[in-house]
């Protein structure tokens, strides 16, 4: 691959998916809903990040600069990363997230290039009532009634550095640097766990390989894993955290290796917060 689009280039998995397209000396086209004028500033942090790499150029996804310079170029892969799989509620106007789901399925079908989109494990978990998968659901339904040729990939909760601060980890790694206690219901789904750059490093393989245009989950094949990482990070067993269990789905499995330790990669993500600590204090990040 020689250039590739990121939609979603500011959220979770698309960051680290751009900053992995970007080792690999790949250029990258960056789509995600902040402009210029309005980046929110755990956004602002990450563009400055990666911002003068010469292989990156990000736009607006209201920017119609952006998409006439999709129509001049050759790309070979589009990625969709728009929406957080792990988040519950409070997702932006679901109108507005369909009508770029078509129209960037339409330019990868009219382009004959693969079209990768991240969804949740809640689509085959979940209960119908759920927000998270009522979105992701939608979602996966717009892409397969186009005719680009797509991979659906389904994700379980993920965790690392920049992970977003409405999930369970994030809240207990911010309450232990502020001494505090915590107790809180467990929304995301915890029936499995991968750290962001495995699943980043998964997805820039996929987008390579030819898959059947079908449904996949992303698995680590561990049991309890989710679990485990609680109880390093409380070093109490995890007693005071309830499980939120999931249901079996029955997408064909892809497991995704890991490229070190969860003890290690909990350290990476503790060490990321505890450098990032007053921006996440005082910003709203989702």
């Amino acid at each position: 691959m020689k250039r590739v689009i990121v939609v979603g280039a500011l959220t979770f998995i698309g960051y680290h998916l751009v900053q992995k397209f970007l080792e690999e000396e790949i250029e990258v086209y960056a789509f995600d809903f902040d402009d210029m004028n309005s980046v929110s500033k755990i956004n602002e942090e990450k563009l400055c990040l990666i911002g003068r790499n010469a292989l990156f150029m990000y736009f607006a996804l209201r920017d119609h600069d952006g998409w006439e310079v999709l129509e001049k170029t050759d790309i070979d892969a589009a990625y969709f990363c728009l929406c957080e799989p792990n988040q519950q509620k409070n997702f932006r106007n679901e109108r507005t997230i369909l009508q770029y789901v078509k129209r960037f399925e339409s330019f990868c079908r009219r382009k004959k290039i693969k079209f990768v989109i991240s969804s949740s494990v809640e689509v085959s978990h979940a209960s119908s009532d759920n927000e998270n998968s009522m979105l992701f659901s939608k979602i996966e339904r717009e892409v397969q009634k186009g005719d680009a040729d797509y991979c659906i990939l389904r994700v379980p909760a993920v965790y690392g550095p920049w992970q977003p601060s409405f999930m369970t980890y994030h809240h207990i790694i911010l309450a232990g640097l502020k001494q505090q206690t915590i107790s809180l219901p467990i929304e995301e789904c915890t029936c499995d766990l991968l750290y962001v750059e495995d699943v980043a490093n998964c997805l820039y393989t996929i987008g390579q390989r030819k898959l059947e245009m079908k449904l996949y989950a992303l698995c680590s094949e561990e049991k309890n894993r989710w679990q485990k990482g609680i109880e390093i990070l409380q070093k109490t067993g995890g007693d005071q955290i309830q499980k939120k269990e999931c249901l079996k789905g029955d997408e064909e499995k892809i497991v995704v290796p890991s490229k070190f330790s969860l003890e290690k990669g909990m350290l990476r993500q503790i060490s990321h917060i505890k450098k990032y600590r007053k921006l996440y204090e005082t910003s709203n990040t989702w």
